[in-house]
């Protein structure tokens, strides 16, 4: 009796698991190294209050850095960072949507039959940002730094103790949580909502057409929404930061604002956008895939 219960809770948790944890860690060396190119210069963009053009932005990094320190500048730690969110994503996209589906009342999930998602969305950006926002600070300050110097010896100057230290590596925690919970909780709501658009039911599987227009539409509401929260996040953790530490994030928002107006906001979209199409033209297939296949494939 206990070995066929072993078995079931095998197939029903452990499987499922190690299955979109294996289709993670493969997405991640698909989309490695452009990804990282078009979130290199992204923030590059967020930094630096420049007019210079993407072109010349690019051939100022090259000359200055080359490549390996220059345009894959934090290529290490971005590394790092992907092959880590990308080992508890999927299992956690996959599997906590339909543990509160089976939690919540089933009018509420008729009345919103996103909901799930969105709890889930919340409850993911929670976790990352506690566990990525050292790894992020990191990323951050090797992107935007102009020489080639000891990151750890950067962050640890002036830092009187470990515990500050610690504190310096959690810079932008605040609006890290607050980009995280928008971008999931939006992410995972429209992929939801366009991709069941197109099915006839919830089990077939999309086309190649489909799976770009699933893509596109969600690349869009992502980029309005959240590129503001992902300047701010880059303010805080950027090389030079001194200008924001010390803010809250109402005037962290105010300060962009005041130093690079409205389009401040949205600096370097082009490679957001970019960046997010190909994450989501790799991403909406794999997600259609294993909800199908361990999530929710027989009822919307």
């Amino acid at each position: 009796m206990s070995e066929s219960i072993y078995k079931v809770r095998t197939q029903k948790y452990f499987k499922p698991i190690l299955e979109t944890q294996i289709i993670g860690i493969s997405r991640v060396i698909l989309g490695l190294p452009i990804d990282h190119v078009f979130d290199r210069f992204k923030t590059l963009l967020q930094a630096e209050n420049t007019q210079s053009s993407i072109k010349q932005l690019f051939k100022d990094t090259y000359r200055r850095n080359g490549v390996l320190k220059g345009v894959f500048a934090g290529f290490s730690s971005q590394i790092s960072i992907q092959l880590f969110k990308q080992y508890y994503r999927w299992p956690m996209m996959i599997l906590i949507p339909k543990y509160y589906k089976e939690l919540l009342p089933n009018t509420w999930i008729d009345n919103h039959p996103a909901l799930h998602k969105g709890l889930a969305g919340a409850t993911i950006a929670l976790f990352e940002s506690f566990v990525t926002c050292p790894l992020e600070r990191i990323k951050c300050q090797l992107m935007t730094q102009h020489q080639s110097k000891s990151i750890f010896r950067q962050l640890w100057k002036n830092e009187r103790s470990l515990s500050h230290f610690v504190r310096n590596l959690y810079t932008g925690m605040e609006a890290m949580v607050l980009k995280q919970v928008v971008s999931w909780t939006n992410y995972l709501y429209w992929d939801h909502k366009i991709r069941y658009f197109f099915k006839e039911s919830p089990s077939q599987a999309l086309t190649l057409p489909q799976i770009a227009m699933c893509s596109l539409l969600t690349a869009i509401p992502n980029i309005l929404l959240v590129q503001p929260f992902d300047a701010v996040k880059t303010a805080y953790q950027m090389e030079k930061n001194g200008n924001y530490k010390q803010l809250t994030i109402p005037q962290a928002f105010v300060k962009v604002y005041k130093d690079r107006g409205f389009i401040g906001y949205y600096a370097g979209w082009q490679f957001r956008l970019s960046q997010f199409i190909i994450q989501a033209a790799l991403s909406t297939p794999v997600m259609d895939y294993l909800e199908r296949l361990h999530g929710l494939p027989n009822e919307l």
